[in-house]
């Protein structure tokens, strides 16, 4: 018996498709909880749908829109994984060099190449899980970190180099001063020139480099008695000392709407070479993670991008190459599984 065949994306997005799909947005609101949650859905074709519901802001009440910007966190890894293909692409590198070659004082720079450290297989300690990080981060909003001062907080590695693979916010800290070294220039232009004027991201910004939009939301964390906004008066979202500490691991801002313009066009092949795309997409099925990106499967599709939590804020960008479909959702709420919301969408999108 031959096994059902995978339904196709959607042609277009009519009436009653949308009108299923705000339901799943409207009713996910309610059940994370969250002040508020945007999702955007891009076809093969560009059509793009957005839905929104909730609040931006709880204090003053700010509703959501389609163009409220979220910081996107590890998302951000997405672009400097990018760059750094692009720049092996163009022969400034190659993924094999040594940490050394750019940072020799690094503790066994010499064994750690490039490619560990996008695959997150350099045993290199994941400075986010180091006990004084949260106490330091978050007791001052408005510090400034340095990069010397973020790899304050690297302790002992977990393996020797290649040995094992442990997520480590540190490897793209790390991957950001490379690529600066490569380059001779400073990450966020880099991103700026190569990516976000070119793909028309006009609602995206490397922060704190660049100015975070007005129109951004808040950070939230949830508690029993409702929600505890992290973001207050900063301009930077959440707040200007968890976007410098984490700097080239997740200092990002978006919209839902501009990350699904990039992940069509990242892992669509648009960006990078046909040979660069496939080394990124290549993924370990022990770890399910490629070079910068991830790989999960929703109602038997397969779909390959990344999740962004930071303090108030959760992000998924996933991109089903079966179909050339992106589905974006970022809500201001920190800490819940964003996958339920994406399979109901999945479902609501496919199931018709």
């Amino acid at each position: 018996m031959l096994p059902s065949p995978t339904p196709a994306a959607p042609a277009t997005i009519d009436t009653e498709l949308a009108a299923r799909l705000q339901t799943v947005v409207d009713g996910s609101l309610e059940r994370i909880p969250a002040p508020g949650l945007s999702v955007a859905i891009r076809l093969p074709s560009g059509e793009t749908w957005t839905g929104v519901s909730g609040l931006a802001s709880l204090q003053p009440e700010e509703p959501m829109t389609t163009d409220t910007v979220f910081a996107v966190a590890s998302i951000s890894k997405t672009f400097l994984t990018a760059l750094v293909l692009q720049l092996s692409d163009e022969g400034v590198l190659t993924l094999d060099d040594r940490l050394a070659d750019f940072l020799p004082d690094f503790p066994r720079a010499r064994r750690i190449t490039l490619r560990q450290l996008l695959a997150h297989t350099s045993g290199v300690f994941n400075y986010f899980e180091h006990p004084r990080y949260a106490d330091e981060v978050f007791r001052d909003r408005t510090r400034r970190w340095t990069f010397d001062e973020i790899l304050g907080f690297v302790a002992a590695p977990y393996c020797a180099p290649g040995d094992c693979f442990h997520y480590s916010n540190t490897n793209f800290v790390l991957l950001g001063r490379v690529a600066e070294e490569a380059t001779g220039s400073p990450l966020h232009r880099e991103i700026r020139e190569r990516f976000l004027d070119p793909l028309g991201l006009e609602h995206t910004v490397f922060q704190p480099d660049e100015a975070t939009p007005r129109r951004a939301a808040h950070g939230h964390l949830g508690y029993a008695g409702g929600f505890l906004d992290h973001t207050g008066r900063s301009r930077a979202i959440p707040h200007l000392s968890a976007v410098t500490v984490a700097w080239a691991a997740g200092s990002m801002a978006s919209t839902p709407r501009d990350l699904s313009r990039w992940a069509d066009a990242l892992y669509g092949g648009e960006v990078l070479s046909a040979e660069a795309t496939a080394e990124m997409m290549a993924y370990r099925p022990l770890d399910e993670y490629g070079l910068g990106m991830r790989t999960r499967v929703f109602l038997d599709r397969r779909a390959v991008g990344h999740l962004g939590g930071i303090r108030g804020f959760e992000n998924a960008m996933w991109y089903f190459p079966g179909s050339g479909v992106t589905i974006v959702l970022s809500a201001n709420r920190g800490i819940f599984n964003t996958d339920r919301t994406m399979r109901l969408l999945v479902r609501a999108l496919f199931d018709q």
